[in-house]
């Protein structure tokens, strides 16, 4: 299905409006990616020269779609989009971008396209898609205010499952898949580690570090207001850390000059290394969460952007970390009571600390390269051992219409018909370079089929059963033109239920044993890839 090194497009862009969190989770990826031997492409619109650096530093391609560094805004600045507002965020219109980018993979060829962007979505896919039709698209993206188009959707920041109001056909979920740098991972036993000890000092002998950390840039003017405050703290040590491109740079400057507990940190490149230190954190909502819960590391965290509300919202609830209100920051007593409480408070600390640390291991842009690996491959005779112990292990035989043991006679003989490809399609799923599922089809006639499948690794990655299929079903409808799809499930599999609803089949009959489930092709690309909401 796919080749062995792969060719992965990601489009970005970042700025002072958009904040540089886009970029730098696809920098980590593309890290990862390129460690693994891959190839990656950058494609933006608008992209700093700092961020610009970065790439050539890690030797990735980077093509800027403008072309010219002088060419105007080509989005008329009057016409302002309010059905989705991140539109505004585009430098060119999204046609003319999609057109721009799709241009520019002509030699490229990916199997891959990534984007992370709020202000694309199925226009852009569907457009970029007519010359691009074989290979797949990865959406980054936690908004859910449109309809993306995607064949993936990674959105890192749920931690709550949610019925969601725009559907990818498969999904990676929740902080698991946190793109971190690999330095996160890294320092992550030994930050928890030492932070318990510092937790369990009495505080008479103790002073604290603080560390505060907004992202690249502080578009609400925060910094110097929370440092003049929290820096007349008895025992306390401020670190800040920012960018050379901070609006409140040369403030800051002029506070450190006056103030000796502040240190300020510019363009740092381990910000796991000042997690490490601090015993608190004062920060950004997004992204950036997930990186001070791989640190177990306890945070008071601001809502920079609207979108940010409900990640702040749900860590709060489930004590990973304590929300900061920008109202309270503004004002010098009510925020030196909210830091005075946390930071004086071991136990407080310590319970936030367990749980954030739990919640992300900061493995994730290990876990998005294995799926971006993901492989359907012909089952063979040699793989006659593995399918049968999958397919006799316990939790496999409770959801199959036949629960019985298969015994290796039957076994040998089913396995011989997986070598006739006129009677079917059998294959094994791998992601990472790991075997972990099976799926098959048996024709019904040229253009109908029915399924049946299974994971056989339980405990590995979360929601690899429904990446299988979606791969699978693109393989069927778009390779081998399949037009119908048909499923039996026992009465009691809920789960396989869901799936299968989840991907658009529709229940057709019902008897004492199982349900009868249909998909089409027609069905299918309206779900998912349809334009008309």
């Amino acid at each position: 299905m796919l080749k062995e090194k792969l060719k992965i497009a990601i489009r970005v862009d970042a700025s002072k409006n958009i904040g540089g969190g886009h970029f730098r989770r696809c920098l980590t990826l593309a890290k990862e990616a390129q460690r693994k031997g891959h190839f990656v492409i950058f494609i933006s619109a608008q992209l700093p020269e700092r961020e610009i650096h970065l790439l050539k530093k890690n030797n990735l391609l980077f093509v800027n779609i403008l072309f010219e560094k002088n060419e105007k805004q080509l989005i008329d600045s009057n016409i302002k989009y309010k059905q989705n507002f991140y539109k505004n965020w585009l430098k060119l219109p999204i046609l003319d971008d999609a057109k721009r980018t799709s241009k520019t993979l002509e030699q490229f060829q990916p199997n891959w396209i990534i984007f992370d962007h709020y202000g694309l979505d199925i226009e852009w896919v569907n457009k970029i898609r007519k010359k691009h039709n074989n290979c797949f698209f990865l959406a980054i993206d936690d908004l859910d205010n449109r309809n993306l188009g995607s064949d993936f959707l990674l959105d890192q920041t749920s931690i709550i499952n949610k019925k969601r109001n725009y559907k990818s056909p498969g999904i990676l979920v929740g902080p698991r898949f946190a793109l971190l740098s690999n330095e996160f991972n890294k320092l992550r036993k030994k930050s928890l580690q030492e932070r318990l000890k510092r937790q369990s000092v009495t505080l008479k002998n103790k002073s604290f570090y603080i560390l505060i950390s907004l992202g690249l840039y502080d578009n609400k003017k925060l910094l110097p207001t929370l440092v003049n405050t929290l820096s007349k703290l008895d025992k306390i040590n401020i670190i800040v850390a920012t960018s050379s491109e901070c609006q409140t740079l040369p403030e800051l400057k002029n506070i450190s000059k006056k103030i000796d507990n502040m240190s300020l940190i510019l363009d740092s490149e381990n910000i796991a290394e000042l997690m490490l230190r601090a015993d608190i954190c004062i920060g950004a909502s997004g992204m950036s969460i997930w990186e001070r819960c791989c640190m177990g590391l306890p945070s008071l965290t601001i809502t920079i952007a609207n979108n940010q509300k409900k990640i702040t919202k749900e860590t709060s609830d489930l004590n990973i970390s304590q929300e900061l209100s920008i109202s309270t920051i503004k004002d010098k007593e009510k925020l030196t009571a909210v830091v005075s409480n946390l930071i004086y408070s071991p136990k407080k600390l310590q319970k936030i600390s367990k749980n954030s640390f739990k919640i992300c291991d900061g493995l994730g842009a290990i876990k998005v390269v294995n799926f971006l690996e993901a492989k359907l491959k012909k089952v063979e005779v040699s793989d006659s051992k593995r399918l049968l112990s999958w397919r006799n292990k316990k939790f496999i035989r409770e959801s199959s219409l036949n629960k019985k043991r298969i015994h290796k006679k039957n076994h040998e003989i089913w396995m011989e018909k997986t070598q006739y490809p006129k009677k079917g399609i059998w294959l094994i799923y791998s992601e990472g370079g790991t075997d972990v599922g099976h799926c098959n089809s048996i024709y019904i006639d040229k253009a109908n089929v029915s399924w049946s499948f299974y994971i056989g690794e339980q405990k590995f990655s979360p929601g690899c059963g429904l990446r299988m299929l979606v791969f699978f079903i693109k393989k069927l409808f778009f390779e081998e033109k399949i037009s119908t799809i048909e499923s039996k499930i026992i009465l009691d599999n809920k789960k396989s239920k869901k799936i299968h609803r989840d991907l658009g089949f529709i229940l057709t009959s019902t008897n004492e044993h199982f349900e009868n489930y249909i998909l089409t092709k027609d069905t299918f690309q309206k779900r998912f890839y349809s334009n008309i909401v």
